[in-house]
């Protein structure tokens, strides 16, 4: 009968086999120098690479920096356009008084001013504009308008009650003014009621009035009026000229006339005071 012979152990603190090593391990063994080789030239390219990569990141920043400040310009130019907005016809009372204070803005202006006529208005034209809008209006005789001013007002309700085509317009960057010519004959509720249908309209648009609504009255003589006309021609510019893009006249929102949020009462009140002072 044979005795079960136990194996040896290994002693605890014994040499243990080599443990074993991937390919590149097996093959570097011993090549120090390639190693050396390596991390030189790593310590040569990665400096190159990063150099490269932070000329790729600085030009496509430039030129996105370039981008956006042509469009700043852009924007700027196009919030400083002017066009003077006739609602009433060609051979009408307004239309004269129309191109004097157009004539008057293109002496003033770097970029000439354009005018519109109701008879041909472009609304699309109006929905892309950002700048400054003088509004001159003809109100006929029983406080009636033309009948392209009609559907220009009628547009601009429809307009603020479609939210979806309100999104679309720029009438919040929009600076306007509104001169009204009509007759006293008519009665404190007829006389200029387009000069004053229209100021309403704007307001709901969310366009910012900047001079008070000037109505002239067309019983006064030609001398009454070009004297009024000429002072508010004045005024216009000075105000203009504050709400210039950049200027200060953007801290002057609260001290507006004609305050977005104020009553339609009070701006009937101001409508009668003036035609008080015209008779």
């Amino acid at each position: 009968m044979c005795a079960y012979q136990v194996p040896p152990l290994r002693p605890e603190g014994g040499p243990r086999g080599k443990e074993p090593q991937s390919w590149l391990e097996d093959y570097l063994e011993g090549k120090d120098e390639i190693l050396l080789y390596i991390t030189a030239a790593l310590g040569v390219l990665m400096p190159g690479f990063v150099y490269l990569l932070y000329r790729k990141c600085h030009a496509y920043y430039e030129r996105y920096s370039k981008k956006k400040e042509e469009e700043r310009l852009a924007e700027e130019l196009a919030e400083s356009e002017a066009v003077v907005i006739v609602l009433g016809k060609e051979d009408g009372l307004a239309a004269p008084w129309a191109k004097v204070i157009h004539d008057k803005l293109c002496d003033e202006m770097v970029r000439k001013p354009m005018i519109w006529w109701s008879d041909s208005l472009d609304v699309k034209e109006l929905m892309a504009f950002k700048g400054f809008c003088i509004f001159i209006s003809e109100t006929t005789a029983g406080g009636q308008p033309t009948p392209s001013t009609e559907w220009f007002l009628e547009w601009l309700e429809d307009l603020a009650a479609d939210s979806k085509l309100r999104k679309k317009a720029n009438f919040e960057k929009i600076r306007f003014s509104i001169v009204g010519f009509g007759s006293s004959d008519d009665g404190p509720a007829g006389f200029n009621k387009v000069a004053r249908t229209l100021l309403k309209r704007m307001k709901i648009l969310g366009a910012r009035q900047i001079t008070e609504v000037e109505l002239f009255n067309t019983t006064d003589t030609d001398k009454q009026t070009m004297e009024r006309f000429v002072e508010f021609s004045f005024e216009l510019l000075l105000q203009m000229d504050k709400h210039l893009p950049g200027m200060s006249g953007e801290d002057t929102e609260e001290s507006e006339v004609g305050d977005d949020r104020s009553e339609s009462s009070s701006d009937d009140n101001e409508v009668e005071e003036k035609h008080k002072k015209s008779k």
